[in-house]
């Protein structure tokens, strides 16, 4: 096989399949950079709206806007999401981006497990967010420090397993 045809093969193969599903399969290091780039934004948004409604409760004295275990996990998931959700995940999709482009190489090592990183930063970041709405997110902050954390600093966290 001739450098050009192997050169043309590898290009028809790395190629984003057309359409939504070449979204969900796309193992290319600039795709998944982009998409993990994106997806922090949106935490990012997500996490802003939950430091807008943390103000809300902080702007009077005695407010009534959020109770204080909703308070408490409203906290919680602001800096959880600012820190696991964003701030991580934006270096790495920066550096999953860039980093093949400046060694010159085709791809970073191992591109599926790269893609799977990635669904499963979408998936576990969801179920956080899910969990907030149902009201079962973590609510002794985002540092999760071990005496507010454990059953005596947040009693109301063996609801779960109660």
């Amino acid at each position: 096989m001739t450098p050009l045809r192997r050169h043309r093969a590898l290009t028809r193969i790395w190629a984003l399949d057309p359409g939504w599903k070449g979204w969900f399969t796309t193992v290319n290091h600039t795709d998944l950079g982009r998409m993990f780039m994106a997806t922090s934004v949106v935490f990012f948004v997500i996490g802003g709206v939950l430091a807008m409604l943390i103000r809300a409760q902080l702007a009077t004295p005695r407010s009534a806007f959020m109770g204080p275990e909703v308070y408490a996990q409203v906290f919680t998931m602001h800096g959880t999401i600012m820190m696991f959700l964003f701030a991580i995940p934006l270096i790495e999709g920066i550096a999953i981006y860039l980093l093949p482009k400046m060694l010159g190489a085709r791809d970073l090592a191992f591109p599926r497990l790269t893609a799977f990183g990635y669904w499963c930063y979408v998936f576990g970041g969801s179920m956080l967010l899910f969990a907030m709405l149902a009201g079962l997110a973590p609510d002794s902050g985002w540092f999760l420090y071990p005496p507010l954390s454990s059953t005596l600093g947040s009693p109301g966290s063996t609801r779960i397993s109660g």
